[in-house]
């Protein structure tokens, strides 16, 4: 039986569809779309608040840390509150796709080993639409978080749409990165914990970027991929300006190279997933 088992799962994996034609993106995004949805209503079905703990949680934290570090660097909190829970909500968007990518072929064992003709692009894709989900509703709290505190809202904001277009195809790459390493060594996912930890440190997500120039850790900026992706949202929303050219070169060249390394990931992982599960 077990003889017999590893030919039928090869020849599965043969069967299917690669991720090319219109007709199979179409089929990927809504199998995908379908799933996310289920995940985001089974997170918050048995909850009191429900959905609105994607907004509430952040806003609290943010409002807590606001507090502290908005006295520790000298910050005015109707300024510095905005920035915090903007930074810590698509922080939160980031730290979703690469944690979801860790589990989405090892969740979804069951249906990639049943279900042939499903795009193994589907798993990784629904994770990075559950959390983009969330990630819209964060920013739709802090845009009433910034109104509240004087802000408005100014032309600008259409170049939120570029920005976040760039989030989702980056989200999207890094998740199914990590999909394919995480599912072929296991024991990866404690060094990637490790390694968002200290990215964390090295982003201005709960500190002004100047601290870094400051103490001459520039060229984290300069290198860090986070940073730019967080400024061509954080520029047009916060401060109703365009943001600098050379975070659009980052962010485009950022996503190009993390979407390269998945592609090839992915096609290198395709004929072994069933295998690794």
């Amino acid at each position: 039986m077990a003889g017999a088992a590893a030919p039928a799962a090869a020849a599965r994996v043969t069967a299917r569809p690669r991720f090319g034609s219109r007709q199979a993106h179409l089929k990927t995004l809504s199998i995908a779309w379908q799933l996310a949805r289920l995940d985001v209503l089974r997170r918050y079905t048995a909850t009191m608040l429900g959905i609105v703990w994607a907004i509430l949680a952040p806003l609290l934290m943010s409002a807590v840390i606001g507090v502290v570090f908005s006295n520790l660097f000298g910050q005015k909190l109707e300024e510095f509150l905005p920035y915090l829970f903007l930074n810590l909500t698509l922080w939160a968007f980031f730290a979703g796709t690469i944690d979801g990518g860790a589990i989405a072929f090892i969740a979804a064992e069951g249906y990639i080993k049943q279900i042939a003709r499903v795009s193994f692009w589907t798993y990784p894709l629904r994770m990075v639409l559950a959390a983009f989900f969330t990630l819209l509703l964060g920013l739709l709290a802090v845009a009433g978080v910034l109104l509240l505190f004087g802000g408005h809202v100014s032309v600008t904001w259409l170049l939120l749409v570029p920005g976040l277009a760039a989030w989702l195809v980056f989200g999207f790459a890094v998740c199914t990165i990590s999909a394919v390493l995480n599912t072929w060594v296991r024991d990866f996912q404690h060094l990637q914990a490790v390694g968002v930890q200290a990215l964390f440190y090295a982003t201005p997500v709960m500190f002004p970027a100047a601290l870094l120039v400051q103490h001459r850790l520039g060229w984290l900026l300069t290198f860090n991929p986070l940073y730019h992706l967080m400024m061509i949202v954080r520029v047009p929303m916060l401060n109703n300006s365009v943001p600098e050219m050379s975070h659009y070169v980052a962010s485009v060249l950022s996503v190009v190279f993390v979407a390269t390394v998945a592609v090839f990931a992915m096609r290198w992982a395709r004929h072994r997933l069933v295998f690794w599960l």
